[in-house]
Order: C-alpha cells, then structure tokens, then sequence
C-alpha cells in the first residue's frame, strides 16, 4: 500500500500567500507597464505583437484585432529594420525621426529573452533639440573666436619678431603667442567636431588605403623626430574603403600622433592595416606607459584628459579621441582600445565589409 504525503495546513497557507503575493507584483508590474510615459511592446519569435501598453497604443494606432501582426506593418522606417535585424544591434539603440510627425524624434531599444522581445521606444524630441542647441552654440561661438584670435595671433607675431624689446617682456610675449596658439588649436578642433556631428551627407568617395596610410606614415615620421621612436608600417591587405577621405585622415593621424606624443622616447609604435572576417581593422599599438582602466571608457568624451598637465604640454586639445569616435561611428566602425599599464596600448578599429573595397595587389 503506497501512502501519499498530506501537506500540512501551515504548508498550503504559505503556498496560498506566496502565490498571492506573486498575482499581486504582476499585477503592479502590468499597471506600472501600462501607465509609463513610453512605448513598451512584447514581440513573439516571429516578430508579432503580443502586447503593448497604452503609449503603444497611441503611438503605433494599435486595436485589440492587431494581436499577432509584425511589427514591421507599423514601423516602416528603414533604420528600425536595419537596427531590428543586425547580429549585434547598438547597444545604445537607435534614433530615428518619427514616421507620423518629422519634429519628433524617437529611440528604440530591443531586448531580446527566450524567444521573445521586448521593444521599448521613447520619445527624446526634448533631448535632441537641447543637443541641436549645444551643438549651434559651441559652432557659433567657435566660429566668433577666430577673428579675434587670428588678429591677436598676428599682432603678437609682429611684436615677438622686433629685435630692440626689452628681455623682460620676450618671455611675455612668448607665453602669450604659445597660449593663443593652443587656444587656435581648440577652436579648430571644436569647429571640426561640430562641422563633422552637424552634417548629415559627406562627400564619400573609395578610398586608396595603402596610398592613405603611407602618407600618414610619412607625416608620422616626420612628427616623430624629436621623439625618437621606432614606427612600423604593416599592410596586410590592398582593400580599401568607402568614406569620407579627409575625416578619415583626421582621424587615423590622430590615433598615430597620439601613440607618439604619448610614448617616452624611443619607444616603439605599430601601424597595422589587416582584413578580417568582419571587414579590414585598423590599428596603432605603442610600447608606452599604458592607461589605468577606470579612464578608458571616459577617454572619447570632450575635454578629457587623463594627465591635464601632460596633455597641455604636449600640445593637446582634449577634443581628438571625440573627433576621431565621430568619425568611424560615421563609417559603422567602432573605436577599441586595448591597454595595460606600463607595458602598452592598441587603438583599433574595424571596418564593416559594407564600407571596405576589394582590390587586387599591384
């Protein structure tokens, strides 16, 4: 005879109330979901709706009869699909203007679990208009600082160059040309970085990327003459790119005068062109001092500097990293850095195959 095991009536109590209590977070899970400001939508493995909440609802004009359709038949914009579909989406999401009205902006965000996905989407219209206004005025501003600083470049220059001046006011003149000077570098650059985050379209055109990088090369070692250090150039590849050649040559001489200006003299520095499997990587590593792991996700913000006093005497703006994270987002490349302290950093970055040329050796 098999005897089954009774449950206690303190057992089924507790199961009662654990059970409760779970009906009653979901049910506050589902209002809260119901109630937020923004879209959220659960999509099943075919990409069809399972549900939504109110701000779906009216965002997408969505009806009870909908259950089932792809999301596709009510988000038509082709960077939704793009970012839908990618193997490995942003992580940031992805912006785009609004389908039903060109003045608002949205964001999307997916998060796929089990066979599922939920798609969360926020209106940023607030926040795109404040960035559009930080944006105009660090352009306006940078573009009213050179005239003055040009005229103040020149009269300096002039009176630096008079043989009869006193020796107490050379010196003077000297810091005032240097600092004027670093000041000129920092309106360019915020100029150049406004310049590249303002325009939509650039002039694209296939890029030659052995002719392009051994003209950096070139450059480098001509910058690299006080410092002494030993520059290899390995191209493993002929393919070339599909972008924009002058902000690409901005951007790549920046990651190489970097290694330079950065590395104690007589180190050694590796400029690397190779292809992979995901396209053609680019890539600068130096022997140098290396960079503690709490500065590198700060490194491509503006103005950041990991040493201010190093970076002000070697002449830098705190704005390269940030014009140079532009530039390759423009070219669906991302920049990676690699480093350990005292031994060493890599700056790389690959190229989609959307953007990359295939050539044959000469």
């Amino acid at each position: 005879m098999t005897i089954m095991p009774i449950k206690n009536e303190q057992q089924g109590e507790q199961e009662q109330v654990a059970q409760h209590n779970t009906t009653d977070q979901l049910k506050k899970i589902r209002s809260a979901l119901l109630a937020l400001r923004d879209a959220v939508i659960l999509l099943n493995d075919d990409d069809g709706l399972e549900w939504w909440n109110q701000a779906a609802e009216d965002l997408l004009l969505l009806q009870s009869s909908n259950k089932g359709q792809s999301i596709f038949d009510f988000i038509t914009v082709p960077e939704f699909r793009q970012y839908y579909q990618a193997i490995t989406p942003p992580s940031d999401g992805v912006h785009m203007v609004s389908w039903r009205d060109p003045k608002r902006y949205l964001k999307c965000e997916l998060t796929p679990f089990g066979d599922e996905k939920l798609l969360i989407i926020y209106d940023v219209t607030r926040l795109q208009h404040l960035e559009q206004m930080r944006r105009d005025f660090v352009a306006n501003v940078s573009h009213e600082l050179r005239t003055p600083l040009t005229v103040l470049m020149g009269y300096l220059e002039n009176f630096s160059d008079q043989e009869d001046m006193p020796p107490q006011w050379r010196r003077g003149f000297e810091l005032m040309t240097q600092q004027t000077a670093r000041m000129n570098r920092i309106v360019n650059d915020l100029l150049l970085l406004s310049r590249i985050e303002i325009e939509e379209t650039h002039e694209l055109n296939d890029i030659d990327m052995t002719k392009l990088l051994t003209h950096i090369y070139d450059d480098a070692q001509a910058y690299n003459q006080e410092y002494g250090h030993t520059i290899h150039l390995q191209i493993d590849t002929y393919d070339g790119l599909y972008g924009s050649e002058m902000y690409l040559t901005s951007a790549l001489s920046n990651l190489v005068i970097n290694a330079i200006k950065y590395t104690p003299k007589g180190g050694n520095i590796a400029i690397s062109w190779t292809k992979t499997s995901e396209g053609c990587r680019f890539a600068v590593e130096d022997d140098g001092l290396g960079i503690a792991p709490q500065h590198i996700e700060r490194l491509t913000e503006r103005f950041y500097r990991i040493d201010s006093g190093r970076s002000r005497a070697t002449g830098g703006t705190g704005l390269g990293l940030a014009i140079v994270k532009h530039v390759l987002y423009q070219h669906e490349a991302q920049l990676t850095i690699e480093s350990v302290e005292g031994k060493g950093s890599t700056f790389s970055a690959v190229f989609p195959s959307a953007y990359v040329r295939s050539a044959h050796a000469p």
